[in-house]
């Protein structure tokens, strides 16, 4: 009987601390960082002409590659992605509005000190090709892969302008910016909170990324309007971006 007892109270501790280590478990939930295009704050709209120093631009494509999306916690780091396809500009869109893209995460509950997000394809993976890929990862997209660089396309901006307000464009840009020389990543230090419904968002401003120091790029010389064939020549990609950590913000 005594015996008994003695392994009835054994189990009634055993219950008791499982409970315990249930209640005191930290919980995780969703969390959502949707992604925004615009243009002096403004959402961006395709095809729409913008103010440009004293001339025009209008955009007609926006996309890019972020990888390693990490929340901080001092010197604690929890990686939310790997990799990730954010398209503002998609062919089959219903309109000109550039998309809002939300992408859902898990993770634990709290609050953080800031979060990590590279720009482009970090180098382990742009050493892959989207043949390594299954076809539902943001990798084995093929259109944005170029094979002359081993390299995946980090962004596309394209556009065009009108520098003399005759209303006929006679700036053409395009911008790929590709290969490991100028994966890019940045570290945004806030309070971010993990919570039930919780997110913040990522908003890309056109108009802070084409002003360089406090001053318009001048997209009327015509080195300035592309990023060049050239795997050797990344001079004009350098500059957007070493720029992304000033037209990226965090709210």
């Amino acid at each position: 009987m005594k015996q008994l007892g003695l392994i009835l109270f054994s189990m009634l501790l055993i219950t008791l601390s499982s409970c315990k280590d249930k209640t005191t478990e930290t919980p995780v939930s969703d969390y959502t960082l949707t992604f925004k295009a615009t243009y002096n704050g403004q959402p961006l709209e395709k095809y729409k002409y913008y103010d440009y120093s004293d001339y025009k631009v209008r955009f007609s494509r926006f996309n890019t590659y972020i990888s390693d999306v990490i929340l901080l916690k001092g010197t604690e780091e929890v990686k939310l992605s790997d990799v990730e396809w954010v398209d503002f500009t998609p062919d089959d869109a219903t309109n000109n509005l550039a998309l809002e893209v939300p992408l859902q995460f898990q993770a634990t509950e709290g609050t953080y000190t800031g979060i990590k997000i590279g720009f482009g394809v970090r180098p382990d993976l742009n050493a892959k090709r989207p043949s390594d890929f299954p076809a539902n990862h943001p990798l084995a997209k093929e259109t944005e892969y170029w094979l002359g660089w081993k390299s995946y396309i980090f962004s596309k901006v394209e556009g065009q302008g009108d520098s003399n307000a005759d209303g006929n464009d006679d700036i053409f840009l395009l911008y790929h910016c590709g290969s490991d020389a100028v994966y890019r990543s940045y570290t945004f230090n806030q309070p971010i909170v993990v919570a039930p419904g919780s997110g913040n968002s990522v908003e890309m401003d056109l108009k802070k990324l084409f002003t360089i120091n406090n001053q318009w790029y001048d997209l009327r010389i015509p080195t300035n309007q592309y990023t060049s064939n050239n795997p050797a020549d990344v001079t004009v990609a350098t500059v957007l971006m070493d720029n992304l950590v000033n037209a990226v913000s965090v709210k």
